[in-house]
């Protein structure tokens, strides 16, 4: 079942799908974030389509959603900054809707999607009870930076990121990756089966979509379910 919905975030509304199988049940759900809004990424880009496809038939619950400026979502693009807040506002709503259990929450980004996910946990995982977060193709830059914003000479953030359940994904020919930047960052909170490099492909995952879905999918029907 999917349902078009709207919710606030600052005094913005913003619009997503949400995709729910069908029980009496309260089932996990999984807030999946897009692509750049400045390069085309839009809450129908097809990688993440693909993905809640995958966990709709896991039995886990989805929601596709705009950021600010995005589609028929108000307001204008900030650059990070008022995106982690609309991602912050998506959690919200969703915990509170009847049929979602809000223990059971996870997060999954997609390039700029991921980046705004991975401030998410590194800013404010405190506040809230998201259980699981899925990065792909996040920009090695992304990284990089948010990674000597947050977690340099934090001894305990960096021990709590490597406790959290988290999965990276990126393609080994991805354009917006450097590679030894990955390799020597993600060692620092990442467990070995946290990393998946996928042979053959780029920033889009031209060819390997099926492959990122399953990866996907399975990390959180094991973490969420």
């Amino acid at each position: 079942m999917q349902q078009n919905i709207e919710f606030l975030s600052d005094d913005l509304t913003l619009e997503g799908i949400i995709s729910k199988p069908v029980t009496r049940i309260k089932i996990p759900c999984v807030i999946l974030c897009h692509p750049h809004p400045l390069y085309g990424g839009n809450m129908l880009n097809e990688v993440n389509i693909n993905v809640a496809q995958t966990l709709y038939e896991l039995g886990i619950a989805s929601l596709l959603f705009n950021f600010r400026g995005v589609g028929n979502s108000q307001g204008t693009f900030e650059n990070g900054k008022g995106e982690v807040r609309d991602l912050t506002s998506a959690y919200n709503f969703i915990s509170n809707l009847p049929n979602i259990n809000s223990d059971k929450i996870g997060v999954s980004g997609y390039s700029f999607g991921a980046s705004i996910a991975l401030e998410l946990l590194f800013k404010n995982q405190q506040n809230t009870k998201i259980k699981s977060f899925a990065f792909m193709s996040c920009p090695s830059t992304s990284l990089e930076n948010l990674f000597q914003q947050y977690l340099t000479n934090n001894s305990d953030l960096l021990n709590n990121m490597v406790e959290t359940n988290k999965v990276f994904l990126y393609g080994d020919q991805d354009e917006l990756i450097n590679q030894n930047i990955y390799t020597v960052l993600l060692k620092h909170f990442c467990k070995p089966n946290e990393i998946y490099k996928i042979k053959g492909t780029n920033h889009i995952f031209t060819g390997a979509n099926e492959e990122i879905s399953k990866i996907i999918g399975d990390f959180f029907h094991s973490t969420l379910k």
